[in-house]
């Protein structure tokens, strides 16, 4: 609670958005970081997962799918609603969105952070007046008619385009031929975040970051003896610490493992709930800090991963409710994302795409401390005015030099 009233007084000073507005935000943000964490936690069960790198966008994939949820009705959008934390909600998820996209957008000199939506509609489909209000209204999203049907590589390549453009080249071939043929819709969100750090890192210095007891990899470690907000908390049994980017309204952290092989078990503890109070608890000390460079580059089909969620109906021919959207029957054929992050001793530079795809119902001073992460990590970057979180993983796995 003491840190939600942190940050509503952050929001103040800073102006961005009014009083009332700023509740619905950090209540939105709460149910984004609910659903980010369940998210997170199937992601690295699947096992495909098992010590790989994980990245992704929960902030781009919630925005996607409530668009998506904008159309939905009946037993669809309950489920939706449920599963993306929507239903305590009592106020309009939509204008709160367009709220936190507004902030969030807002020019800063010290970083680039840029977010846009666009739908992507078959030439001969027609979408309802009421759907697409929503979507230009709220979500301030495009609208492009493709030919899906006659020239789905054609299509497939504007989206990606248009993807590409807006995250700086990062995400490329966010959808293919395959995916888009013969689709009625095609929803997309993009976002792009570049900063530097506000206290830069010195030179990588090579070492050894150890993946477990048993196996080390060389890598180049970046470092830097300054003031930073951390902490180490017992709860979650992890050294915690904070790397803001000039500006300070965006802010990296940094969950390591008091133990070598202790991520599986802070995984276990990570919710919204648990990071928001161990964040509050944060407090400047001078550290000696090292942080290796890394870059992850993903891609992840989410549907098998949200339908096991308890977003089922979205996916079933002839259970989807999509009325809101259009006449036709329509159902999600996939949600697919894609995330790229590179740090390094400037700062970071990140960015992520969702694509939700719809096909038709029955149609086929001294150092006092140190920071060594020299062992797998869970991280995130968090937008300190919204609460949104903007992007999660974790480093478990670097290449060999």
């Amino acid at each position: 609670m003491r840190c939600h009233w942190l940050l509503l007084g952050a929001v103040l000073l800073l102006g961005a958005i009014d009083v009332t507005s700023s509740y619905k935000v950090w209540k939105l943000a709460r149910a984004n970081g609910n659903f980010a964490f369940c998210l997170y936690s199937k992601v690295i069960d699947e096992k495909d997962a098992v010590g790989e790198n994980v990245f992704f966008s929960p902030f781009s994939i919630s925005t996607a799918l409530s668009m998506t949820y904008a159309g939905a009705g009946s037993k669809t959008a309950d489920e939706m609603c449920l599963v993306l934390g929507f239903c305590p909600l009592s106020f309009n998820v939509h204008a709160t969105f367009r709220a936190t996209l507004a902030s969030l957008n807002s020019p800063q000199a010290q970083y680039k952070l840029a977010l846009a939506n666009a739908a992507f509609v078959n030439e001969r489909f027609t979408l309802r007046p009421s759907f697409t209000d929503i979507m230009s209204t709220y979500y301030s999203a495009g609208f492009s008619l493709l030919d899906f049907d006659n020239d789905p590589e054609g299509a497939a390549d504007y989206i990606n385009e248009w993807v590409e453009d807006r995250t700086n080249g990062k995400i490329k071939d966010l959808v293919d031929a395959d995916a888009v043929i013969e689709s009625p819709l095609v929803l997309v969100n993009a976002i792009y975040f570049k900063g530097d750090w506000k206290c830069q890192f010195n030179g990588g210095v090579s070492t050894h970051f150890h993946v477990s007891d048993k196996e080390t990899i060389p890598v180049k470690m970046m470092s830097k003896t300054a003031t930073f907000k951390y902490a180490v908390n017992h709860e979650l049994q992890c050294q915690i610490l904070e790397l803001p980017y000039d500006g300070c309204r965006v802010s990296m952290y940094i969950f390591l493992p008091l133990e070598t092989e202790g991520l599986a078990s802070l995984e276990s503890k990570l919710t919204f709930n648990s990071v928001t109070s161990a964040l509050a608890k944060l407090r400047k000390r001078r550290l000696s800090v090292g942080i290796p460079r890394f870059d992850i580059d993903k891609g992840i089909r989410l549907k098998p991963i949200l339908s096991s969620m308890g977003i089922k109906r979205a996916f079933i021919d002839g259970k989807a409710d999509f009325s809101g959207i259009t006449n036709a029957e329509i159902y999600v054929d996939d949600v697919i994302h894609k995330a790229f992050i590179n740090v390094n001793e400037t700062g970071t530079e990140a960015a992520a795409a969702t694509a939700v795809t719809f096909t038709y119902l029955s149609w086929t001073p001294p150092v006092t401390a140190q920071f060594l992460a020299d062992h797998p990590f869970f991280f995130l970057i968090r937008d300190q005015t919204t609460g949104s979180i903007l992007f999660l993983g974790r480093y478990v796995n670097p290449p060999d030099l």
